[in-house]
């Protein structure tokens, strides 16, 4: 199954989204910073991975620049298209696996190393983090969609 999120990898672009990865991951949010800058201002909006999308919108989401995460955001939801659901078993395991992390899983980068097995989980990922960025800015009504969907997941907020 082909999806979206296929683009043109360069050494450049790849050690880029590990490096914004590792900073994410290590709390390091002004170095993350940085290297989201340094990305934008390189690569802009073309060409990039739904992982290094979501890892910008989670640089500005953390930063309290919420307009900027959803910008962000939005493309990463974009690159992957309509990944299918998990099956009924592989479902069942997620929901155990995500309710013993609670919400603090929404603030953890994407691994751009991932393969497309775990495109459904990053699009539930992705929509977690837009509807927090949404509610934060009180955009309540847009921000139901994705509170609908992440219920199929277990996810509850606000």
């Amino acid at each position: 199954m082909e999806f979206r999120n296929k683009r043109e990898e360069t050494a450049d672009n790849r050690a880029a989204d590990r490096e914004l990865y590792r900073l994410l991951a290590a709390g390091d949010l002004p170095g993350a910073w940085l290297a989201a800058k340094s990305q934008m201002e390189k690569s802009g909006t073309e060409n990039i991975s739904c992982a290094a999308a979501f890892n910008r919108g989670l640089c500005f989401y953390r930063l309290g620049e919420y307009e900027k995460a959803l910008g962000q955001l939005r493309q990463a939801e974009q690159s992957l298209g309509s990944p299918p659901d998990f099956d009924l078993a592989k479902k069942k395991l997620f929901l155990e696996a995500l309710s013993g992390r609670g919400q603090e899983t929404a603030l953890i980068p994407l691994d751009p190393d991932g393969g497309e097995e775990l495109y459904r989980y990053w699009l539930v990922r992705v929509k977690w983090l837009m509807t927090l960025s949404l509610l934060r800015l009180d955009r309540h009504e847009e921000a139901a969609g994705g509170i609908r969907f992440l219920r199929q997941y277990h996810i509850e907020l606000e």
